[in-house]
């Protein structure tokens, strides 16, 4: 009589805490503060499963050059790539505010940049929402105290100038408009380009350029619609043209009246149709 196979069970996402057939054991180089960071606001307080030896390298989630070790737990493909995602958006986070800090406050001392929304690695649970993370930074004018515009931050590897087209997941866009609508405020997008730093075995990251475009000019320069290679979720394209250098941002915010060029287009325009379906 032939025996009867058990069951396999596959590992559980320390993330969302379920079992996934994805599952794999994960790698991270991490400083001691990051490791507990991830450990009990991100994993539910689990433990990494191994810690190698220590050694100076970059930390992959603060990026900075100091003692690590190798960290490893149970992830998702999804969660993997997310928390492997959260040290570069930091580093285009702070070079976005370098940025206001270095140009835009002594030229315009009346705006101040508030960060609204640094990317971290959060629980995460199958009936979570995607998409509705708030708007990456608000500017006031100190002058009202008013909140007149939004700043969402995107990152990747690439430059403007090499792409071909610029995407970005439906989800997103539709959170960018659903925080427009309820603040009633318009929003730019910021681009920062970063690259790997290696400190081999570990890695590190440098930001190296920063585009910039609002919602409208993404509106002129939608092209459509496409489904991610290998994922099941839509993504709006739009051509490169939509985007400036941040070189250029200066002259947006000040429209000859003492008010920032998008705030006038929202007064006139409203919001934007940034994506068609058809």
């Amino acid at each position: 009589m032939a025996k009867k196979s058990s069951t396999f069970v596959y590992p559980t996402c320390v993330r969302h805490l379920k079992p996934r057939k994805d599952v794999r054991l994960r790698l991270f180089f991490l400083c001691k503060r990051c490791t507990e960071s991830w450990k009990n606001e991100a994993f539910s307080g689990n433990a990494p499963l191994s810690t190698g030896e220590k050694m100076e390298g970059y930390c992959l989630l603060c990026n900075k050059l100091t003692s690590v070790q190798l960290q490893t737990w149970f992830l998702c493909d999804i969660c993997d790539r997310v928390a492997k995602s959260i040290g570069r958006n930091h580093v285009a986070e702070q070079s976005i505010l370098d940025y206001w800090e270095q140009t835009v406050k002594p030229k315009f001392p009346k705006y101040e940049i508030i960060q609204n929304d640094k990317a971290s690695l959060r629980p995460r649970r199958a009936e979570d929402v995607s998409g509705e993370g708030p708007l990456d930074f608000l500017v006031k004018d100190k002058n009202t105290g008013k909140t007149i515009f939004g700043i969402e931050n995107k990152t990747g590897r690439s430059s403007i100038k090499e792409m071909s087209q610029f995407q970005l997941d439906v989800s997103d866009c539709d959170s960018i408009l659903h925080h427009v609508n309820h603040l009633h405020i318009p929003a730019y997008i910021i681009h920062a380009q970063v690259l790997e730093l290696w400190k081999p075995p570990t890695m590190g990251f440098e930001a190296k350029g920063l585009w910039f475009t609002d919602m409208y000019k993404m509106a002129q320069n939608f092209t459509g619609i496409k489904m991610r290679a290998l994922e099941q979720r839509g993504a709006a394209f739009f051509k490169r043209a939509a985007f400036s250098p941040i070189e250029n941002f200066l002259e947006q915010l000040d429209n000859g009246d003492g008010t920032a060029v998008i705030v006038k287009q929202f007064e006139l325009h409203g919001i934007p149709q940034i994506y068609r379906t058809n």
